[in-house]
């Protein structure tokens, strides 16, 4: 008889080990339209969903955020619901599909990770530009060392990820081939920036935003648990081109 071998069977005896650790995870889409849209999402075991406040100014020149395509609701906040014990995973667990085609919150049943997709737009009736950063405002425990962060920016995938650093004898880690290749971050506090140019009247962008604890990383050790992270991903308009 043939016997299929389940998931937790095919990991090492470190990976299965590595599987207890247990990290909270929450996120949130919110308009704080001073600098136009943040998104905030926040790893820690005691972590809530962060809240920011609409400004009124910025929504008046018609940038819109929202969680379906249709832009049928235009909320001063999107938030998604708390991931609670969140363990490490790979990349080729998650589910881009599901995630890509799921407005809002995607939970995916078998596995633990943020993942959220939504919508920005341009209402209003002048082009601009606006520059996107998802930046660091804290971490403990090491823990942006084990994280993955992926855009799905317009069906377009790029990963983010912390430089790797070499052992004790100088060699740097590598990676099987069912990761893609990453970015590193651009500094220790901001992960990526971006700047959407001529941003058009009645132009949208879809966006999803993928985070999880890479368990390929060799920096994915128990020395992370109870580690904290918060992200933000903020979208600016460009007030030197308008």
């Amino acid at each position: 008889m043939c016997h299929l071998m389940t998931m937790s069977q095919m990991l090492s005896p470190k990976k299965i080990a590595k599987k207890n650790k247990l990290i909270s995870l929450g996120f949130a889409i919110s308009g704080f339209l001073s600098v136009l849209f943040m998104v905030i999402s926040y790893f820690g075991q005691s972590s809530g969903n962060f809240v920011m406040s609409v400004d009124y100014d910025a929504y008046r020149r018609g940038i819109v955020l929202s969680n379906d395509e249709a832009f049928t609701t235009r909320e001063p906040q999107l938030m998604t619901l708390p991931v609670n014990d969140a363990r490490d995973i790979t990349y080729s667990w998650i589910k881009i599909n599901d995630i890509t085609a799921t407005d809002g919150n995607f939970i995916d049943p078998d596995y633990d990770y943020i993942a959220y997709t939504f919508y920005i737009k341009n209402e209003g009736n002048e082009a601009v530009d606006v520059i996107y950063s998802i930046k660091i405002s804290d971490t403990q425990n090491n823990l942006d060392s084990s994280v993955r962060v992926l855009v799905i920016e317009d069906g377009i995938q790029t990963i983010f990820q912390k430089p790797d650093t070499a052992d004790e004898n100088g060699v740097y880690p590598t990676y099987p081939p069912t990761l893609p290749e990453t970015k590193y971050f651009l500094s220790n506090g901001i992960i990526t920036r971006k700047k959407i140019s001529n941003f058009q009247p009645n132009e949208f962008r879809k966006y999803s935003v993928i985070v999880w604890l890479e368990g390929q990383d060799p920096d994915t050790t128990d020395a992370i648990i109870g580690g904290t992270m918060k992200l933000q991903m903020v979208f600016a308009i460009d007030d030197q081109t308008v």
